[in-house]
């Protein structure tokens, strides 16, 4: 009798459990979403050094420089330089009212002048960093910087926008 109860009792036992029963499926779809903005920056830039520059003798001073600049890619950007504070392009001495005029130039033949405004230069980006040259040229004699006469180191302020 024993053994019947056991057995009986397994057999409820197993009874009892869930029927697992196939469902079918369904499946839904989402996505996932993003929206890059058109963005430029500035990443970096080096000075345009003339060195140095002799008043009695004439002839062209030449310096160069760098512009660093990162766009979303695909983005046309128009890069333009402009003195920090209104006003032409000349470096001044801090200790006397002497300045130093000069240019500026997109090319290495000193042909074409670096645009100050919006409408200058332009590139498409491409996505990694783009580096602009920037050319200077000071010009000593035949009427051009001809008063220089204090020593000293002159320097100038300038802004590189990007508009884009």
């Amino acid at each position: 009798m024993n053994k019947q109860m056991l057995t009986i009792f397994a057999t409820a036992t197993l009874m009892s459990l869930p029927t697992v029963v196939c469902a079918a499926t369904a499946i839904g779809t989402l996505n996932a979403t993003a929206f890059v903005t058109a963005k430029c920056i500035v990443s970096s830039t080096t000075n345009v050094v003339f060195g140095s520059i002799d008043p009695t003798t004439n002839g062209n001073y030449d310096g160069a420089g760098t512009i660093v600049t990162k766009c979303s890619k695909g983005t046309l950007e128009f890069l333009f330089i402009a003195p920090s504070v209104a006003g032409p392009l000349a470096m001044k001495s801090p200790t006397t009212l002497d300045s130093i005029n000069y240019s500026l130039y997109s090319d290495a033949g000193r042909t074409s002048t670096f645009p100050g405004v919006l409408g200058g230069a332009k590139t498409t980006q491409s996505g990694t960093a783009v580096t602009t040259n920037v050319y200077g040229r000071v010009v000593v004699g035949t009427g051009i910087n001809d008063t220089i006469t204090a020593a000293s180191d002159y320097t100038q302020a300038l802004t590189a926008t990007i508009e884009w």
